[in-house]
């Protein structure tokens, strides 16, 4: 009875090890996919944007993760809850209805706007400020004088010319927002695009 050569069976050996390897590696890169994914999912909101308000930083059919974690501070990118108040943000009856917008000013802070700028006394200061806002399309509406009032925030998209925002509807309690757009998620728009479209096919 023939006997295999031994250079063979060292050869089944050394691919078998190879697959090996591939599998432990994919198996781990697997891991930690779903790692990622979980920690997202914990601390992070996933926001498809819908809608032309936040032009020229955000367009219709971007997607973003917003930490639920972050404290909000002026001029972060903001998501809210506005289906409790139809009146001020129309939306069919049962349907959830979220706006993303920009904080503008927060409690105690004074704003107002003339002449397409935006001016805002912080709560503390004495005197009122010119915003630098490179981020905004259009003309800001003149409004105000407002003054934030306790737990509240006051927004406005950075289309100003195409945003329902609170220009029109005023503050909203802070217990509204969501999330806060982190500086890594606007920095990688397109990253995070094709980690959804990798990870949750269908949505964008």
């Amino acid at each position: 009875m023939a006997k295999r050569p031994e250079f063979l069976g060292e050869r089944e050996r050394r691919e078998s090890r190879v697959l090996s390897a591939v599998l432990t590696a994919a198996c781990i890169l697997l891991i930690l996919v779903f790692a990622a994914d979980l920690y997202f999912t914990q601390n992070f909101l996933l926001v498809l944007v819908d809608g032309s308000s936040m032009e020229n930083t955000l367009y219709d059919g971007d997607a973003l993760y917003v930490s639920v974690r972050e404290e909000v501070e002026r001029g972060d990118i903001i998501v809210l809850n506005v289906t409790s108040r139809p009146d001020l943000f129309p939306h069919e009856a049962g349907e959830e209805r979220f706006i993303i917008k920009r904080a503008i000013a927060l409690e105690g802070d004074e704003i107002y706007a003339e002449g397409g700028i935006v001016y805002l006394k912080a709560a503390g200061e004495s005197e009122f400020m010119a915003l630098s806002e490179p981020y905004t399309k259009g003309e800001t509406g003149d409004f105000g004088p407002v003054t934030v009032g306790e737990g509240e925030v006051f927004f406005l998209g950075d289309h100003r010319d195409n945003s329902l925002d609170s220009e029109e509807n005023g503050c909203l309690p802070l217990s509204c927002i969501l999330g806060v757009a982190t500086d890594f998620t606007l920095a990688h728009i397109d990253l995070i695009a094709g980690w959804v479209r990798f990870w949750h096919p269908g949505l964008v």
